[in-house]
């Protein structure tokens, strides 16, 4: 009778491996090439200790993890797209910071807005040139925080996204009577807040704050009613963003009990109007959102 002799997979030892950039994961091959009782060979960047350098050497797809965990590079450039992640071996051309996605390489285009780092240099989104009124992110860009600005970080491009047009012509602030804690915020950065805790005191239906922040626009969720000072913003860049009419728009930022603010989009004025709207005048809602 002939005695079916399966392979002896060697045991590789490893010893004093250096870091490297490496974060691909090998599942699927290594499976693969187990239930085929393969076991391909890959190029590695690996350390060696007994001469205190790194070199390449070809090891077995199936012992890849062990070399990942202490740190050696996988040089088969995996996505096909003519870069290698950067090695210590000097091996091929470098600088793949995703070695699984054929569309990241240093020779990628960035895309704006996305928050990937496409062509690997380190900074996501760095070559957009962000304007007041492009579209971007769900709606229009209204106002790009300066320095002094509450949340302006230094070499980093923050501000407001306006909608694209009104959520509402004719909405009320609400629950006029009751002062809402915590939503007298009328800072740049406090209309999120406000716009939570208006949602979270007052359960009237079809308020301006719950219009916003329950929206879900352009696939984004994160919309609120702006405060005092955000409003303000869109009202100075209204043309830019378009879509506004003449009439008062409600913001976030309450006065008291009984009142709330709004702003006059046809000259600029800013008052505190009722919440329930007693004096029967247009004021419309406008979302928006942080970027």
């Amino acid at each position: 009778m002939k005695k079916l002799l399966l392979p002896l997979w060697p045991i590789l030892l490893f010893i004093s491996c250096k870091k490297q950039i490496s974060n691909e994961n090998v599942q699927q091959e290594i499976a693969g090439a187990t239930a085929n009782r393969t076991s391909p060979k890959i190029n590695v960047c690996h350390f060696d200790a007994a001469t205190n350098k790194w070199k390449t050497i070809s090891i077995n797809l199936t012992a890849w993890p062990d070399h990942q965990a202490h740190g050696d590079a996988r040089l088969d450039d995996q996505d096909r797209d003519g870069y290698v992640p950067n090695n210590a071996c000097g091996y091929g051309t470098q600088g793949d910071c995703n070695d699984n996605n054929a569309a990241i390489n240093p020779g990628a285009t960035e895309i704006c807005g996305n928050n990937i780092d496409e062509n690997c240099n380190g900074m996501s989104d760095d070559v957009c040139s962000l304007s007041i009124g492009d579209s971007y992110q769900g709606g229009k860009i209204a106002y790009i925080l300066q320095p002094g600005d509450p949340g302006y970080v230094a070499n980093e491009t923050h501000g407001v996204i306006a909608a694209p047009s009104d959520q509402s012509v004719f909405a009320l602030w609400g629950c006029e009577g009751t002062e809402i804690s915590g939503a007298d915020g009328t800072a740049l950065g406090t209309g999120n807040q406000n716009t939570i805790d208006i949602m979270a005191g007052c359960a009237e239906a079809g308020i301006a704050a719950r219009i916003c922040g329950d929206l879900v626009l352009n696939g984004y969720s994160d919309w609120y009613l702006p405060s005092k000072d955000e409003l303000n913003k869109l009202y100075i860049n209204r043309a830019a963003i378009g879509g506004f009419s003449s009439d008062y728009y409600w913001s976030s930022s309450e006065g008291g009990n009984a009142n709330a603010w709004a702003q006059s989009f046809g000259d600029g004025n800013q008052g505190l109007g009722f919440k329930n709207n007693n004096a029967d005048i247009t004021i419309s809602v406008r979302a928006v959102r942080a970027f």
